[in-house]
């Protein structure tokens, strides 16, 4: 009998390794076929309810519908998107951990090189869903109607104005920073955790304006409770038509937060290139299109490679902009 056992134990092993074997010797194709064998996480790097968040949700219920598995969104936070991307720098690198996030990869390496992880080598590209411009948002105390208003009050009272961000070496941060250099004037900067006690403090007239992303913007804006007067796209967006683009005022100025969606480093490619085609046809259908378009996110679903080198030009330009700055942790 023992032996009857040990004859039918070896078979199992010689059958376990022919099929490993034969796996192993599937072309890339046929393994990406498989793939997914069962869920997936998709990791958000900011707070449930932010504009990170409520993307990433909407595109892990479209590509469970397409993957026919389930697609869970996570949030780990804090850091200003650092933890979040940490953790699936760190994740096995098999499409079963997702990244969704917001400009700031471009930008936190730079402001603190500290990080641990680099923002293009140990990571897989999958697809830039779009960018998002932002409003330059004042509050009801600020007498002024325009652009050159802000920027004829900075000259005159160097300093003297006060703006808000969502946080040090934050996108929004950048981007005023941006436009006070080239408009040639310098203001205060005042840092908060995230952009909603900075929207509070601009309600109630401890600050002057605040650049916000268009879906934080547009309630302020409809409602009267605050006022548009530039967006930092490079042209108008057709939700505020009336609102010049800053580049009428400042000529060549354009900046904006962006969201994608990364895998670890090492993700095989055909999982990548399974991961995009799905993403990208979520993307160009009319439904979604005219979802995001009403958040007022520019659609871009381009492929890994442009998404790459994308991302490595705002790296190079958000450095310059801290360097010229002095932006400090």
């Amino acid at each position: 009998m023992t032996i009857i056992v040990k004859s039918l134990q070896r078979r199992q092993l010689v059958a376990a390794a022919g099929a490993a074997s034969a796996m192993a010797a599937l072309p890339g194709s046929v393994l990406a076929q498989a793939y997914p064998a069962k869920s997936i996480r998709l990791i958000a790097v900011f707070s449930a309810g932010g504009t990170s968040d409520v993307i990433g949700r909407m595109m892990a219920q479209q590509l469970e519908s397409a993957l026919g598995k389930p697609v869970v969104v996570e949030n780990r936070i804090g850091a200003n998107g650092v933890i979040g991307t940490d953790y699936v720098a760190k994740s096995p690198a098999d499409g079963y951990t997702l990244l969704i996030a917001p400009s700031g990869h471009a930008i936190n390496n730079t402001f603190n090189p500290s990080i641990p992880y680099d923002p293009i080598k140990d990571f897989a590209y999958i697809t830039l869903i779009g960018t998002v411009p932002m409003v330059v948002t004042v509050g009801p105390q600020l007498p002024i109607n325009n652009l050159r208003d802000l920027i004829d009050m900075a000259r005159q009272k160097p300093r003297g104005i006060v703006f808000g961000s969502g946080g040090p070496g934050s996108s929004n941060q950048l981007a005023c920073e941006l436009f006070a250099t080239m408009a040639g004037i310098s203001m205060t900067h005042v840092p908060y955790k995230g952009d909603a006690p900075g929207i509070t403090d601009l309600l109630g007239g401890h600050i002057a304006f605040i650049f916000l992303n268009t879906p934080a913007a547009l309630p302020l804006v409809t409602s009267g409770r605050a006022r548009a007067i530039g967006i930092t796209s490079e042209k108008r967006l057709p939700l505020l038509p009336d609102v010049p683009a800053i580049g009428e005022v400042v000529p060549g100025y354009s900046a904006g937060s962006w969201h994608g969606i990364f895998a670890p480093a090492g993700t095989p490619r055909d999982v990548v290139t399974r991961l995009n085609g799905e993403l990208v046809k979520i993307l160009r259908s009319p439904e979604i299109q005219a979802k995001l378009t009403a958040m007022g996110v520019s659609v871009v679903a381009n492929t890994s490679e442009e998404f790459t080198e994308f991302t490595k030009g705002e790296v190079v330009k958000w450095a310059g902009v801290i360097k010229n700055a002095n932006i400090k942790p």
